[in-house]
């Protein structure tokens, strides 16, 4: 298993280098005319695909306003509409709405516009922020090492750097317990992907949403019945669809000692579901009424495992708002093993005094390989401590992941015009070989990485298929599919700007989805545009790596993924790679477990801990209780130059000192 996981992880990067050399244009000579003088150069790819991939920033077609002081309600609906500009959602208490572009300008240029009216105060786009997606496995207590760490090796680990790690290398949660366990009496929100509120592990520590107030604290008539509020889809049904929000909300209060699955840091807890993460990523008014809506109905801990690369006066204005209501906010520093010295993430980069961003550490106290961190000058620091995040076991739901190999198999061809059709192969030799589906054969992807000088085109007027049926569950809430596409049909100066092209389609049918699905936009980052059509541009070819949610086969039983390569009748070119193809599907689960990694799963120990501070020293402010998370930290070494407080939080550290109110008492556990 060790060796065949070494060489996937080396075909991976391999993959990635070459495709990063095409980005760059290493490789962007005439392919018919021979291979590059000097052999490739194949460097280091520790984030597969970061030059390849982009999400959307923003959502298209709207912006964020917020009006000067002194314009009145009426007043700014008017001017909203003056400006070109129809408002959809207002937030009365943070001055600003959301409102769609009218004037058929780009978002860019309206922000510019909208920022020279003398009674704006700023507009901005409704910025996407996105959940740190982790990496799943399997399942209890003996497992949780951030908790009570013995040195236990975990079988099947998702993560295997330092397994087993080092013992009392964990929050010392066990002591903390000598003192309490139960912190129902402060209400912690997961702002997430939702939580699974019927889960076993769950269902008995979630927040009780009678009488709730929307985010302009509003009655809601019949309250919240499901224990929160769901901005994606604006109702009063929070359920998580993806898995992380749940994976998150029990490591913060899973139900302890009931002998089910694993405990939370809070073994009783109050947990208040909002749901701001939708398939597509969050919205940043989704982010920032999800924010209002805990404050107002009291949550006192906030937990945001999510994030993005744009600062934002919005997201400012809800921290703001969280901040000027006692509120402590726990925030992940991110997926990307990036400095934030010379990069951005936000909102951990954001300097309340109400917040702490948390990066991951292994079972060793190792700064994980994949979390973000802060090299600045300490004072300036944006991450600000550690917690475990590498192989974390908290409820989830039942995901399967089909990808390596057996994803390449059992591919049907169709077409029409000259026999050229798609292989599903293992194309290169030794370090080389990946498996791929490719046209017309694997010359292509041979002639890049250096095996050969010369490459098959395609024949003239051509329609080559391939595609492949995919067996789901009809209770899926989430199906995915992420893939590589290199593709070199001949561009042309009009829209769709190619003669020759690839495209990839979907369906819930099991027949060729080209003819009947639906097409899949991916980045064309030599025309700054997404596009269903494939092809070079003046001579640079394609190259796109994209994860699409595959919302039409929701309800099915089947899954049909399809690629199809046009060509014309002159100047063909090579046809077309896929490669890094991952299928995925979610389901809910009431009793499933998973290891899962990422800052998203070390910044809820620390919400955790808040509030388990909080609720057993309600006298305790938000400034209080962040300097208790503080001072009780336990050194680590690996982080002391690379976060602000150079230390992995201790729970019996930070419990040991508080004052403890009268009526309490403390139980072993």
């Amino acid at each position: 298993m060790k060796d065949k996981n070494m060489n996937k992880v080396f075909r991976t990067r391999q993959l990635g280098a070459v495709l990063g050399l095409l980005i760059t244009g290493l490789f962007t000579s005439t392919l018919l005319a021979g291979p590059n003088a000097e052999e490739p150069v194949y460097e280091p790819f520790n984030e597969p695909y970061t030059k390849v991939f982009q999400r959307q920033e923003y959502v298209p077609g709207e912006v964020i306003v917020k009006y000067k002081p002194g314009l009145s309600d009426h007043a700014q609906t008017a001017r909203t509409t003056g400006l070109g500009l129809q408002t959809s959602i207002r937030m009365p208490r943070l001055k600003a709405r959301k409102a769609k572009i009218l004037t058929g300008e780009s978002v860019e240029q309206a922000v510019a516009r909208l920022n020279k009216d003398p009674m704006v105060e700023y507009a901005e786009p409704n910025y996407l922020y996105q959940k740190f997606a982790p990496a799943p496995n399997d399942t209890h207590w003996g497992k949780m090492w951030g908790l009570h760490n013995t040195g236990q090796t975990l079988s099947s680990p998702s993560y295997a750097t330092n397994n087993p790690g080092t013992s009392g290398k964990d929050i010392d949660i066990l002591n903390a317990w000598d003192v309490t366990s139960d912190c129902s009496a402060t209400t912690v929100a997961v702002i997430d992907t939702g939580v699974n509120y019927s889960h076993e592990d769950l269902s008995a520590n979630m927040w009780d949403g009678t009488g709730c107030v929307d985010e302009n604290g509003t009655t809601v008539p019949g309250g919240c019945p499901n224990h929160g509020w769901d901005y994606v889809d604006d109702d009063n049904d929070p359920a998580d669809e993806e898995g992380h929000g749940s994976h998150v909300a029990a490591t913060i209060g899973a139900v302890g000692n009931n002998n089910k699955g694993t405990s939370g840091v809070c073994q009783t807890a109050d947990i208040m579901a909002v749901r701001v993460i939708g398939h597509e990523g969050a919205a940043l008014d989704d982010i920032a009424q999800g924010i209002e809506f805990a404050v107002r109905n009291g949550a006192k801990v906030i937990n945001l495992s999510l994030g993005g690369g744009s600062t934002s006066s919005l997201m400012e204005d809800a921290i703001d708002f969280a901040e000027a209501n006692d509120v402590v906010v726990i925030i992940a520093a991110g997926n990307s093993n990036q400095d934030l010295a010379s990069n951005n993430v936000y909102p951990c980069e954001l300097t309340n005094s109400n917040i702490l961003c948390v990066a991951a550490l292994d079972q060793d106290f190792d700064r994980a390989s994949f979390s973000n961190f802060d090299t600045s000058s300490q004072s300036s620091r944006a991450v600000d401590l550690g917690a475990p995040g590498t192989n974390i076991m908290s409820a989830y739901g039942t995901e399967t992941e089909l990808s390596g190999s057996s994803v390449y198999s059992s591919w049907l061809t169709a077409g029409t015009g000259p026999a050229a059709d798609w292989i599903s192969d293992e194309c290169g030799t030794g370090a080389n070989a990946l498996d791929m589906l490719t046209v017309p054969d694997c010359s292509f992807w041979e002639f890049l990485v250096g095996e050969t000088s010369t490459v098959t085109v395609m024949p003239s007027s051509a329609d080559r298929r391939i595609y492949r049926n995919f067996s789901v569950s009809s209770s899926a809430t989430h199906i995915s599919l992420r893939h590589t596409i290199v593709a070199y049909g001949e561009d042309k100066p009009t829209s769709p700007f190619c003669y020759d092209y690839t495209r990839a389609a979907y369906s819930s049918s099991t027949g060729d989805p080209v003819g009947s699905g639906t097409f899949l936009q991916l980045p064309d980052f030599n025309r700054g545009q997404f596009t269903t059509y494939f092809c070079e541009d003046g001579g640079t070819r394609f190259v796109a790596s994209s994860t699409h949610f595959l919302e039409n086969c929701l309800g099915s039983t089947n899954c049909t993924i399809g690629y199809q390569h046009v060509s014309d009748v002159t100047a063909n070119r090579p046809g077309a790679i896929v490669a890094d193809m991952v299928v995925t599907t979610w389901t809910p689960s009431n009793t499933a477990y998973s290891y899962l990694n990422g800052t998203s799963m070390a910044a809820p120990h620390v919400a955790g801990l808040a509030a388990l501070l909080r609720a057993y020293n309600p006298d305790y402010d938000a400034a209080d209780t962040i300097q208790k998370i503080i001072d009780g930290g336990e050194a680590a070494t690996d982080i002391a130059s690379n976060t602000k407080y150079g230390v992995s939080i201790n729970a019996d550290n930070s419990m040991r000192d508080l004052d403890q109110v009268t009526g309490v008492t403390a139980t072993l556990q």
